[in-house]
């Protein structure tokens, strides 16, 4: 455990995700949220996206700090843009319920075609029934936005 703290405080954003899953998972040591919450910001902003994804369910949830629907979106979508396809299905469901951000069909549609892609039913259903609710020009924009997601189009407009 000495070895992987020394390492994430030295900027190892996969060992900064390691030491707060301990902590999150109380493997090892007793469980402490707040500390999980700590080290996964180290792995987060050192571009870890498991870090990020579980640091935004924390967020989320209220676990280890009070609930920040806003930070939790910005974390999501940190790990979503790196292909973590759970965040990617959570930032959709973020987008259709304006949780810590603005509604917005076009892009939660995007967001679940890009995590549909892994074969999940539910992001499958929730792009169809979005898809139900855009115009044709909103869809054709989340279609090219999907080719291209890895580099943000959605971001330059």
């Amino acid at each position: 455990m000495q070895n992987l703290m020394m390492s994430a405080v030295q900027g190892d954003g996969d060992a900064a995700f390691q030491v707060g899953y301990i902590y999150e998972t109380g493997e090892g040591v007793p469980q402490n949220e707040k500390e999980a919450i700590r080290w996964y910001t180290m792995g987060a902003n050192h571009g870890n996206k498991q870090a990020q994804y579980n640091l935004a369910v924390m967020l989320e949830d209220g676990r280890g700090e009070p609930v920040n629907l806003r930070k939790a979106f910005h974390w999501y979508e940190k790990a979503a843009e790196q292909g973590e396809w759970a965040a990617q299905y959570n930032l959709g469901l973020f987008l259709i319920n304006g949780m810590g951000c603005d509604i917005d069909l076009t892009l939660a549609h995007m967001w679940f075609t890009v995590a549909s892609q892994q074969g999940d039913s539910e992001a499958i259903h929730n792009r169809n029934t979005v898809s139900k609710h855009l115009s044709p020009e909103q869809l054709a924009i989340s279609k090219q936005w999907v080719i291209d997601w890895g580099n943000r189009p959605w971001k330059k407009t």
